[in-house]
């Protein structure tokens, strides 16, 4: 059925968009109800992101830094990972509490503007668009790609405009015309650059592959293409470069090396992710799943593509060597690594197969603007090709699907094999055939991708933020024009802390520093490869990280030695004892800080001892050998056992400690990654249980005679590997003479905002001001007004050297990298508008050019036309002539 081309590019918005709308009615997503489409990382990450981003354009604040997570972090670099996208202005619409929905919102726009993307694109690939460019439309943005990576909202702009993307690609070849490939790369770089990188590495392929007239032309567009691929850079840098810089300061940035090669699936398993009713992928830790139905009919498209004669052979070969290529990227470890940005993929596993999506799409489509030289044969090849592809998944596949889900794919094999077939036996109705065929991959979309959403789920607003407003209220009432930092005792959100209006501590996110990360688990909190919160903070590292105020929820249990400050709604508010600052004057000596060490309890005594001479602060105490059951263990280090696994058991490893004296703070860290569960008893009762791993823990009062036990259940992943545990008293009469002489040189805040903090500080002798900030270099410091030479402590916090007396510090915070990415986009900026504006003056000039040339061309060949009329005339006359005489 052929349509109106407005009609069509409508249609390929309104389709899916209204099948997003049903599934948020469907799954009670707000305003439907009181669900988020925000699961894993979306509710974990991206919403508290949302929320600092919301802040800060309400208040018209700086996009340079903040202090809401991470101790304090480079914003503008996290910016422009998470938050770049124009359409989170869309955000102020809203009030702060209707955050979720107005997420929810943007995913739904971003998946039926996709829809309209790719409705554009394959509509300016047909002079008659019909129901097919529906189906492709249809298919790009409900894919299992879109279902189960939707949570991923940063990405969906890059994904969005990929389509633009191509189109501009292919009007460079066509017509030497970057403009609309320049701007739309530019886009995609400036809302997501990861995403962008996998889209840059297919573009560069889509480019190599595709039809030139001659080799010159090849070279010629070859340079428009790169050209207007650095100005589309250039453009973004004002992002791209704060970004690289602050993306090496990562875990991951740092270790990029190359892996081994390697496969991490077989080509059946990768054969089961292309069925209908399959489980789309949300999050897994298997590297080589990924995310790639689009359709059963996607084998009809390879199959018919490759088959079909009026697809140049070349054109076959090309593009299906792409396609080969990316089937092998999926699994090959070195070309993983590669198109993830030279990163390994965290649980989100082979995030660029949108793009073999798109080129099987592309396929399908070629094929039915063929579909007059489709053959029976071809037809039925294709359908028995899918019937065999079944059987491999079903036969070799290392995790077959249930056997519902292979009849419902053969099923759909056979009736779209029946609509083909009768489509090339029965001309005179083709179109109603086609239709009936688009029709039903619809309606297979549609309802695999709401199986999907099904599948994947959704989370409960209210769950987790119900308390927005109290915390809201809570933090204005606490005010007080000090800097302090404030936590949550118990986290629903990793990174809920951003979520609320306070300077916090912890962080989860793809910026988070290495650095960063070495030092907070060197001091005994929780950490992970892009990520360290607070949990298993102690007196002192409140102290040293200005930790003012816990936050309870009403569920979480009290364990704290801060004092209770106030109720504000469902929030309990404890507040610290001690008096904390952004910032301690400390001695010289901690340059000597061996801050590396696996033992929490020796990182922070040889801090508290070199900084400000107080010793063993945490007293060690003696631990004896494990009992064993089902391993064995034996002594490697004070503190560290090697252990042997044999079966799992609740007491694979026993501590058993004896308490000689009355303690009133005990602490006890174990590290074990092949520990699955920890108990430990004081006296028979259960006072600690969990995964409580590498960080420190509180036990709290102990009295004499009392017997500590700490029990380990190994996982078993491993046959052998090391597990240590270490216990302290903490001696509060010390932490009470540290106190002392960390607020005699306390960095007293004047001034402060986002990437801003201006003060007064009392230096001693030999003494360097300690800032509980990490260390970045777009931190400026001024010394009475004199630019100072800032250092690190523990290769990680922020420091600078003061002399003696009193002093007035001032700081500023500038993105490594925006003093140069700025004035470059600027430039890039007006010469691809002067590009964009003079393009049509040289393209008019080109075409006067090949108008007169050809028009020369032509007068060339009627004057020898003419000329040879001449020379025949005078011939005829010769021979005339000759005739006469004759």
């Amino acid at each position: 059925m052929e349509l109106k081309k407005n009609y069509v590019i409508a249609l390929s918005f309104v389709l899916p968009l209204a099948a997003m709308i049903g599934y948020m009615m469907i799954f009670m997503v707000e305003p439907f109800g009181s669900n988020s489409f925000l699961i894993i990382d979306g509710l974990h990450q991206y919403m508290p992101f949302f929320s600092v981003l919301y802040d800060k354009l309400k208040a018209g604040d700086s996009l340079f830094y903040s202090f809401r997570a991470g101790l304090g972090i480079n914003f503008l670099s996290l910016f422009a990972y998470y938050l770049s996208s124009p359409f989170n202005l869309f955000l102020l619409l809203f009030k702060k509490t209707q955050l979720n929905m107005a997420v929810s919102l943007l995913v739904v726009l971003k998946i039926a503007l996709s829809g309209l993307t790719a409705g554009i694109y394959f509509t300016s690939r047909t002079k008659k668009p019909d129901v097919m460019v529906l189906v492709c439309a249809l298919a790009y943005s409900l894919n299992s790609y879109m279902v189960g990576y939707c949570w991923n909202v940063m990405w969906l702009d890059a994904i969005m405009i990929f389509p633009i993307i191509v189109m501009g690609i292919e009007r460079i070849i066509e017509k030497g015309d970057g403009r609309l490939y320049g701007i739309a790369l530019f886009y995609a770089l400036f809302c997501n650059y990861y995403i962008a990188f996998m889209i840059c590495i297919f573009s560069v392929f889509w480019y190599i592959l595709a039809s030139f007239q001659s080799f010159w032309q090849f070279i010629y567009r070859g340079l428009i293409f790169a050209g207007y691929s650095l100005l589309a850079a250039g453009m973004a840098a004002v992002l791209l470069i704060p970004a690289y810089l602050g993306i090496r300061q990562t875990t991951s940035g740092r270790a990029m090396g190359i892996p081994e090669h390697g496969w991490q699936t077989g080509f059946a398993d990768l054969m089961t992710r292309q069925f209908t009713m399959v489980e789309p992928i949300s999050h897994d830790n298997f590297d080589g799943n990924a995310n790639l139905y689009l359709g059963v009919f996607a084998v009809f498209a390879v199959v018919l593509y490759m088959l079909n004669k009026e697809i140049s052979l070349w054109d076959k070969v090309k593009k299906g060597a792409l396609l080969l290529f990316f089937y092998v990227s999926f699994s090959e470890d070195i070309l993983n690594f590669i198109w993830h940005g030279f990163h390994n993929q965290f649980g989100i596993p082979n995030r660029f197969s949108f793009l073999s999506g798109f080129l099987i799409l592309y396929m399908l489509f070629e094929v039915m603007e063929r579909k007059d030289s489709v053959k029976n044969w071809q037809v039925v090849l294709g359908c028995v090709t899918g019937m065999a592809l079944l059987y491999i998944s079903r036969s070799y596949g290392e995790s077959p699907l249930e056997d519902g889900v292979y009849g419902m794919a053969g099923m759909l094999l056979l009736l779209y094999g029946v609509l083909l077939l009768v489509m090339c036996i029965n001309k005179k109705y083709q179109k109603m055939h086609v239709t009936l065929f688009a029709c039903l991959a619809m309606a297979e979309l549609c309802i695999t991708a709401g199986m999907g959403f099904d599948y994947i789920g959704q989370i409960n607003v209210p769950k987790f933020f119900s308390g927005t407003e109290d915390v809201e209220r809570a933090a204005a009432s606490l005010e007080d024009g000090t800097f302090y930092r404030s936590e949550l005792a118990a986290a629903k959100m990793v990174d809920e802390n951003a979520w609320y209006p306070f300077k916090a501590v912890g962080l989860f996110g793809s910026t988070a520093t290495d650095r960063m990360v070495t030092m907070m688990d060197s001091l005994g909190f929780y950490t992970g490869c892009n990520e360290y919160l607070y949990k298993g903070a102690t007196p002192v590292t409140n102290l040293l990280l200005g930790v003012r105020y816990l936050y309870y929820h009403p569920e979480d249990v009290l364990d704290t030695e801060f004092s209770y400050k106030d109720t504000f709604g469902d929030f309990a508010v404890y507040e610290n004892p001690v008096e904390v600052s952004a910032g301690y004057m400390i001695h010289n000596d901690i340059k000597d800080w061996y801050y590396e060490s696996s033992y929490p309890f020796r990182v922070q005594n040889e801090f508290c001892s070199l900084g400000y001479g107080i010793h063993n602060i945490f007293e060690n105490i003696e631990i004896a050998d494990p009992s064993t059951t089902g391993c064995t263990a034996s002594r490697t280090n004070d503190g560290e056992y090697y252990f042997e696994y044999e079966e799992a058991s609740p007491e694979n490893m026993v501590f058993t400690i004896p308490i000689e004296k009355h303690m009133e703070n005990l602490y006890l860290f174990y590290d074990g990654t092949q520990v699955n569960h920890a108990k430990v008893y004081v006296d028979g009762t259960l006072v600690k249980e969990g995964d409580i791993d590498g960080l420190m823990n509180r036990i709290g009062v102990v009295e004499e005679g009392s017997i500590l036990e700490v029990y380990f259940e190994l996982k078993g992943e491993t046959e052998t590997g090391y597990v240590r545990l270490s216990a302290a008293d903490f001696k509060q009469n010390l932490f009470d003479e540290l106190t002392r002489k960390m607020q005699e040189g306390a960095f007293r805040v004047q001034e402060m905002s986002s990437g801003k903090l201006s003060g007064t500080v009392k230096a001693k002798e030999n003494q360097t001001l300690l800032l509980s900030i990490p260390y970045d270099s777009g931190w400026k410091v001024l010394v009475d007004g004199k630019k100072a030479k800032t250092e690190t402590v523990g290769n990680a916090f922020l420091a600078v050297r003061v002399p003696e007396g009193d002093h007035e510090i001032s700081m500023t915070f500038t993105p490594e990298g925006f003093v140069v990415g700025w004035p470059l986009s600027l430039c890039s900026i007006l010469l691809y508008l002067l590009l964009y504006f003079s393009f049509p003056t040289f393209q008019k000039r080109q075409e006067e050019k090949r108008r007169n040339r050809e028009e020369a061309e032509l007068k060339e060949q009627e004057n020898m036309i003419l000329g040879l009329s001449e020379e025949r005339k005078s011939g005829e006359k010769i021979r005339d002539a000759l005739s006469g005489k004759k």
